[in-house]
């Protein structure tokens, strides 16, 4: 799914390094004793996009569905999980009013951002069994999600320092592909999401692992060669991973799926008219 979104261009002297964070990793373990007004930031996956490049209920939905279940919730709003969203898009919007408020009020927010920047690098054949990047714009990219990752974070708790902010990974997104083309990317989406956890935890940010939970041949939660969204099986698996974290007395199955929400007037205006 598509949205007009700026490219990044790091300067040539831009060197990609990650440093050994000699930081004590934050314990996600508090648990929800209280009902929650809840925010999903973020992209495609926050927003629940299919296989297909529909819409519908994914992990964010699934997460709030269960909180609702247990007298948890007050409030849930994904208007702000934009899909095709990047760093960069994601630090403009936080500049918007509306959005600005929408975090001023909440009291659990999760974050799924950094894999587009990285993603729209990657080149796929036709069937879904090839991939490729160059290494050197994939450096530069991941330098500058890298600053831009905690420039979102900092953002985020300077507008609201009290929240539950939890910072989501990522998992494989290419099980169709053969395996002999899987280790290069692999790599470059562990690294991604060695950014999001170093950069959360540098913050005293918990950061909910997904990538475990999928492995590199998830094909029942993938089955669109081509595309890199879970079908709700596999939002169902993210969802757990993060009451995994969170709150380990609650988990959820298919069962725990809502119906299709549908899109927002707000998150309408980000999506080509052909998506609504």
């Amino acid at each position: 799914m598509k949205t007009k979104i700026q490219k990044i261009v790091a300067p040539a002297s831009m060197t990609f390094t990650l440093l050994a964070a000699p930081f004590a990793i934050p314990t996600a373990n508090a648990a929800l004793t209280s009902p929650q007004n809840y925010v999903a930031l973020g992209d495609s996956v926050a927003a629940g996009v299919t296989p297909y490049q529909s819409m519908d209920a994914g992990y964010t939905d699934i997460i709030a569905h269960k909180l609702a279940q247990e007298d948890l919730l007050i409030h849930f709003s994904k208007d702000f999980a934009v899909p095709g969203f990047s760093t960069t898009n994601i630090l403009e919007l936080l500049e918007n009013e509306q959005v600005r408020q929408g975090i001023e009020q909440a009291t659990l927010i999760t974050l799924s951002a950094g894999a587009n920047d990285v993603l729209g690098l990657v080149r796929q054949d036709a069937a879904g069994q090839s991939v490729s990047f160059e290494q050197l714009p994939a450096d530069f990219a991941l330098n500058q999600m890298r600053i831009q990752y905690g420039q979102i974070l900092d953002e985020i708790t300077s507008i609201n320092p009290t929240a539950s902010l939890y910072t989501m990974g990522y998992f494989f997104p290419y099980p169709n592909v053969l395996d002999t083309q899987k280790d290069g990317v692999t790599k470059m989406l562990n690294t991604v999401n060695e950014i999001i956890k170093k950069e959360s935890i540098k913050r005293g940010i918990p950061f909910i692992p997904v990538s475990e939970a999928f492995g590199v041949d998830a094909i029942n939660y993938l089955p669109n060669p081509t595309n890199v969204h879970p079908n709700q099986a596999g939002y169902v698996a993210i969802a757990n991973a993060f009451f995994n974290e969170v709150e380990p007395d609650l988990s959820v199955t298919e069962a725990d799926i809502p119906p299709n929400p549908g899109i927002s007037p707000f998150l309408a205006q980000f999506m080509p008219r052909g998506d609504r």
